[in-house]
């Protein structure tokens, strides 16, 4: 009788291209993260045609937003067990965390989405506040929302034009907002220059990004 293969640990591997690089997985540890590849590979192969992901001459294209860098990241933290190898990324490698954090999210990786998220805390220097204030709405990095705003209404340089093109329209009218808050209450004004080194606006931030009436990210 020939040996059965077991549940668990007979592993399928498939092959994905990602940009003009291939990478070869377990399958199974992909569907176990992800409702999104578990439905990509649930779908039926076409007959008598070789199933893409199978070779290195047929692999699942993986299209763009995804870069190999990311996804590089992304198979790190997944695959590499921490007890041999260390931290599976640098601590503090916030640019590796965002790549986690980015295709954890468009493929409904939850765990990992909520340990990218607990890696993301708001750094000191590393970007413009306005490039950490982008990236904290646009991944839905809720820590960092008060903060980036603080950080850019404690200055004394105005919102400039290159902030609004990064933050966009809507946002830098908002930071611009509660930038405002403080000449409104007539507060730190010396010969007309704005003084807000140690003003805390989180307050009016929730109010004016509506902070309050959302869901608190998953940490």
């Amino acid at each position: 009788m020939a040996p059965s293969k077991d549940d668990e640990f007979y592993m399928t591997f498939v092959t994905l291209q990602v940009e003009d690089t291939l990478f070869k997985v377990p399958r199974q540890t992909l569907e176990a993260q992800s409702p999104v590849f578990r439905d990509m590979f649930s779908l039926p192969p076409p007959p008598d045609v070789e199933v893409d992901g199978s070779s290195d001459e047929h692999p699942i294209v993986l299209p763009e937003p995804v870069q190999a860098i990311d996804f590089r990241r992304l198979l790190k933290v997944l695959l590499l067990p921490t007890s041999f190898v260390g931290p599976r990324l640098p601590k503090g490698d916030h640019d590796a965390w965002i790549s986690v954090l980015k295709l954890s999210r468009m493929w409904e990786m939850e765990e990992l989405r909520v340990l990218a998220l607990r890696h993301l805390k708001y750094p000191t220097g590393w970007k413009s506040a306005a490039e950490k204030l982008a990236l904290a709405l646009k991944h839905e990095i809720r820590d960092w929302i008060v903060p980036g705003v603080n950080e850019l209404a404690k200055r004394p340089e105005p919102i400039s034009v290159e902030d609004a093109q990064i933050l966009g329209l809507e946002t830098a009218l908002k930071v611009a907002a509660v930038r405002e808050s403080l000449v409104t209450d007539g507060l730190r004004l010396i010969a007309g220059c704005r003084i807000a080194t140690n003003v805390d606006f989180t307050q009016i931030i929730k109010e004016i990004f509506g902070l309050y009436a959302s869901t608190p990210n998953a940490q």
